[in-house]
């Protein structure tokens, strides 16, 4: 009970929570903040953040609002599958059909889209990242108007660059994601962390195997490691079936690989489309051309071009997300590229 003229005393605070203020005081008396159990620190407001530094998320937020590239992963369980030759002939045939196609050679260990296009690269990823070049630099006209950037053959061991040259490449990369329809990323083969990095933030993931048993088992394995951390986050998997002689033996192909994916791993695997066996895209890899740019007649190239429809189709689940490149650690082949 109070007394008339006296203030009424603080009730203890529940536990956990601070006190702040006591709920009545008489007029004219000031309590100290020691007293009300704060420290006099605690008590001053907290300095407003600087401007630049609001600034910069505002500029980082609409930057990734804006207009953004189908980021595409062209994936594969092994080598040796055609993935890189399906990864430049797709771009080109997209460019043909009047998108905007970035192609990017992921491949920090065997780049070699380059052999594929028929083009000496001024520089690579791996000028970049060692500070010797600017992205701006490397970044090439390819076949049919699509641009492309190398990557390397020479990554160090433990590659690693500061934040702020990160930051620079990061910006760098997402202006050109808004600049583009398309974005085809060639990974590395195998399930390394870094391709599984990519196969998560994808708005698709391409998936190239043969009907050869070993190829489809890789390309299960790959799926199984990239679910392992939840499928929720995984992007549109569609499968391309490389190799094949006849439509049933890809559709097949495309039957196993779901229905084991659907059942163990609860993923759905669509198909995109396969690629028929076809002498053209040899002799087009010795002269150092696309298929679709050498023999433009040839059963592959049409294989190419149907699966360029598929993929323009303009339905892209992902898509609505924010920029892909900040949402990916830069991590290519495993190798940590972080501060």
């Amino acid at each position: 009970m109070t007394r008339p003229g006296s203030r009424k005393l603080c009730e203890a605070p529940p536990a956990g929570r601070h006190v702040f203020a006591c709920e009545s005081m008489a007029p004219g008396a000031e309590a100290a903040p020691a007293a009300r159990g704060v420290h006099p620190a605690a008590a001053a407001p907290r300095p407003a953040a600087p401007a630049s530094a609001v600034g910069g998320v505002l500029r980082r937020i609409t930057r990734d609002l804006r207009h953004r590239a189908c980021v595409a992963a062209i994936v594969s369980g092994k080598g040796g599958v055609g993935k890189t030759n399906i990864a430049a002939n797709l771009a080109i045939a997209l460019a043909a059909a009047g998108r905007r196609v970035l192609l990017v050679d992921a491949d920090m260990g065997l780049a070699n889209v380059d052999l594929v296009l028929g083009r000496r690269p001024r520089g690579d990823l791996g000028h970049v990242l060692a500070g010797r070049a600017a992205l701006g630099e490397i970044v090439q006209e390819g076949p049919a108007g699509i641009r492309w950037i190398p990557g390397a053959s020479h990554m160090p061991a433990a590659a690693r660059i500061g934040e702020r040259r990160r930051d620079a490449l990061l910006a760098r990369l997402t202006d050109l994601e808004t600049r583009h329809d398309f974005v085809l990323l060639d990974a590395p083969a195998g399930i390394g962390q870094g391709v599984l990095h990519l196969v998560r933030q994808a708005d698709e993931v391409l998936l190239v195997t043969t009907p050869e048993p070993t190829a489809m088992m890789d390309a299960y394995a790959l799926l199984k490691a990239a679910a392992a951390g939840g499928t929720d986050a995984i992007g549109r998997v569609r499968l391309i079936v490389n190799m094949v002689t006849h439509r049933r033996q890809a559709a097949e192909v495309h039957r196993r690989i779901a229905q084991t994916a659907a059942r163990f791993l609860r993923l759905e695997v669509g198909l995109l489309g396969c690629v028929f066996c076809d002498g053209h895209v040899g002799r087009a890899v010795h002269r150092q051309e696309p298929v679709v740019l050498a023999f433009p007649h040839s059963q592959a190239a049409w294989c190419m071009e149907r699966l360029a429809a598929g993929l323009a189709d303009g339905r892209h689940p992902h898509a609505a997300r924010f920029a892909f490149f900040p949402r990916v650690p830069m991590c290519l082949n495993g190798k940590q590229l972080d501060a």
